[in-house]
């Protein structure tokens, strides 16, 4: 499972249709909040607003970034890991 791959206090960025996962009402979103705790959640809002969602659609744990925090987070967090 991918939070095998991740250690405890690693950021994840949820981007493109990632951001689907995180809707309140989703099984995935369900098997994720339990990890919110350890890592930290974010979501790139344009891509949450591009798939007709916005904050009060998804878990209350997860920050909502611009690009600007994107690059951000690229710059802060020295390893990037990616999966399809």
């Amino acid at each position: 499972m991918l939070f095998e791959r991740i250690a405890k206090g690693d950021t994840l960025l949820f981007i493109a249709s990632a951001v689907l996962s995180l809707h309140k009402n989703s099984l995935s979103a369900e098997k994720l909040l339990p990890y919110c705790a350890h890592f930290h959640c974010y979501v790139l809002e344009e891509d949450l607003l591009a798939r007709g969602l916005d904050a009060d659609d998804i878990l209350a744990e997860i920050k909502r970034v611009d690009y600007p925090g994107f690059v951000s987070l690229t710059v802060e967090n020295e390893v990037i890991k990616t999966w399809n």
